[in-house]
């Protein structure tokens, strides 16, 4: 198994094979020049010659190894933006880095189909997006305010260091946070959770502007919410700010693939159970 159904089966919670659209994708496989398997119903055929490197047993089936299989997605993905999103998503479960992935074009993927795609988006990853809808805030947010540098689910703490909140984006030099609301989001104490949150964030100086699954497509709307939260920065003196994105010297990084990896088996248990497949 290689690309999505490789990544899941590995441990790649995000990776459970439906497409934008809802529709089932098909499972992609590789096999050598030889082999007379033919795609069909169900399944997705790739010849490309794989070096035995890459392919590893894992629970009895042989799998394609993850850098191989995020780059097979990202190739083939039909535009830069879900491109960015497999490797988030990828990330997520520090199944590759962005500094693997950098090193892996450069590499054996050089003279692949789609390589120039991998490529072209190196610089638009992430290695802590939460879900697949982040990646999408912060691409928009990105082309809406050319040369915003925004952080993903970067603990804001007050200027006592007390822990307030992790908004999905933040962009620390404009003082402006962005959110993601899906479905779920919407009613009930989950929303209820929303409302407070915002209320903590603009009580210390934060301006925000959330994007809603409405917005998906005609993004316009969280274009214009994204502007006026800027605006509103804008008009707050840098006396006003209240809070920080330093932390303090008892909390454990976990925002890059390289320190969650660092992190004992004690504390990936406890910090990172949210990011496991439940059974």
């Amino acid at each position: 198994m290689t690309g999505w159904a490789g990544l899941s089966w590995l441990g790649g919670v995000w990776f459970v094979g439906i497409g934008r659209g809802g529709e089932l994708l098909p499972v992609p496989v590789a096999v050598s020049s030889g082999n007379r398997m033919r795609p069909r119903a169900g399944l997705a055929v790739s010849q490309e010659v794989i070096a035995p490197r890459y392919v590893l047993r894992a629970g009895g089936v042989r799998v394609i190894e993850p850098l191989w299989s995020v780059a097979y997605e990202m190739r083939g993905a039909p535009d830069d933006e879900a491109a960015v999103v497999a490797f988030d998503l990828a990330a997520f479960n520090d199944l590759v880095s962005i500094e693997e992935l950098a090193a892996y074009v450069d590499s054996d993927l050089v003279a692949r189909r789609g390589v120039e795609r991998v490529r072209r988006v190196l610089h638009l990853l992430d290695e802590n997006s939460w879900s697949p809808k982040e990646p999408v805030l912060r691409l928009t947010w990105q082309e809406e305010v050319p040369g915003a540098h925004v952080l993903m689910n970067r603990p804001v703490f007050d200027l006592d260091g007390r822990f307030v909140g992790t908004p999905d984006g933040v962009d620390p030099e404009a003082g402006v946070y962005g959110m993601y609301d899906g479905a779920l989001h919407l009613v009930g104490k989950v929303r209820q959770v929303d409302v407070e949150k915002e209320a903590a964030y603009r009580a210390l100086g934060l301006e925000g502007a959330t994007m809603m699954a409405g917005d998906l497509a005609d993004r316009s709307a969280f274009e214009r919410r994204l502007r006026e939260a800027y605006a509103r920065a804008e008009r707050r003196p840098a006396s006003a700010r209240r809070w920080t994105l330093e932390t303090p010297s008892w909390w454990l990084d976990t925002t890059t693939v390289a320190a969650r990896r660092a992190l004992s088996s004690y504390d990936r248990s406890r910090l990172l159970a949210h990011r496991q497949r439940v059974a």
